[in-house]
């Protein structure tokens, strides 16, 4: 629209200046044909007047006269190219420099936001400059976007590593974590939990009654933990406790502690709600995560053949009942 404007203008005063040359053009010629045409009458006249029986015609001097008068109304294109062309060229040039400029400045915010998305680059988005309205509104809809998919992919990470009814890291998290530790050889205890007759709690009070039991007794295990391992729902009523570059010493001192608490603590049911733990620790030996659960289940298995409301520790080959 810029260059179709300034082009219009441009011609129209074009127009308007080759119209003024033919109008000077007109006026000089009308000048010189007043003057031609006096010249010749009067000569035409004085040789009639010397020679008055000689007949002698006027259309060679009018001849001449128009001649002359054609010449003088060409414009020369020299004038036209110095005066109309030269300067239309260089107002051309001018303005599609300008065009081109402008669009490379529109373009440039517009170019920079496409990048930063296709990079991730999504930091970089306050740097741009965004100088006219429509950028501006984009790189608002652009951020809000963003911001939107983070806070989206963010519950949607929540709900996959978290237990819905706990709130506590879920299974599939577990299973990251320690696979995580194998690989890298890092050593670690484990202590698997399981509330002891969970079932006739269910049963009795109700599965709403259950849960909120299953969800004091989540909240009693990481407050007891903090911040020396990571607690797991392992599924149902069984728990699991991970804790990096501990000893068993650790884990049972932490797990006896927590078994103590819990048979204290007022639950939901009215009734005291025990628990039964199986503890081991990673060894050279176990290549896999399956490997170290299946010992944790086992010791368990054992703790809850010994009466529940105890803790099976195995060390090596060997195990120990702990109640």
């Amino acid at each position: 629209m810029v260059v179709l404007a300034t082009s219009s203008v441009s011609i129209w005063s074009s127009y308007r200046k080759f119209n003024d040359i033919l109008m000077q053009n007109k006026i000089a010629m009308q000048e010189n044909y007043v003057k031609e045409v006096s010249a010749i009458t009067e000569s035409y006249v004085q040789e009639k007047l010397r020679e008055p029986n000689q007949d002698k015609s006027i259309e060679p001097y009018m001849s001449q006269v128009v001649d002359k008068l054609l010449d003088e109304r060409v414009v020369s294109f020299s004038v036209l190219i110095k005066s109309i062309i030269v300067p239309l060229l260089l107002l051309l040039t001018t303005v599609l420099a300008l065009a081109v400029w402008l669009a490379l400045k529109i373009t440039r915010p517009l170019k920079k936001l496409s990048t930063s998305l296709e990079k991730e680059e999504i930091e970089k988005l306050e740097e741009i400059n965004d100088w006219y309205y429509e950028a501006h509104s984009l790189k608002e809809v652009v951020q809000n976007m963003v911001i939107c998919s983070e806070s989206k992919i963010f519950d949607l990470t929540d709900q996959l590593n978290l237990d819905s009814l706990t709130g506590i890291p879920n299974r599939r998290r577990m299973d990251q974590i320690l696979n995580e530790l194998i690989i890298n050889k890092v050593p670690h205890a484990m202590v698997l939990i399981d509330l002891d007759d969970f079932k006739s709690i269910n049963d009795t009070y109700g599965h709403t009654v259950g849960d909120e039991v299953l969800k004091a007794f989540a909240n009693h295990m990481q407050e007891n933990i903090d911040k020396q391992g990571m607690c797991f729902r392992y599924g149902g009523e069984e728990f699991m406790v991970i804790l990096p570059s501990a000893t068993i010493d650790v884990a049972l001192d932490l797990a006896e502690n927590l078994r103590i608490k819990q048979a204290l603590l007022e639950t939901a049911c009215g009734r005291p709600v025990t628990m039964s733990a199986g503890i081991t620790a990673f060894t050279t030996n176990i290549k896999t995560s399956n490997q170290i659960i299946a010992i944790a289940d086992q010791a368990l298995y054992k703790a809850k053949q010994s009466g529940r409301n105890c803790i099976c520790v195995v060390r090596g080959l060997s195990e120990k009942i702990i109640k």
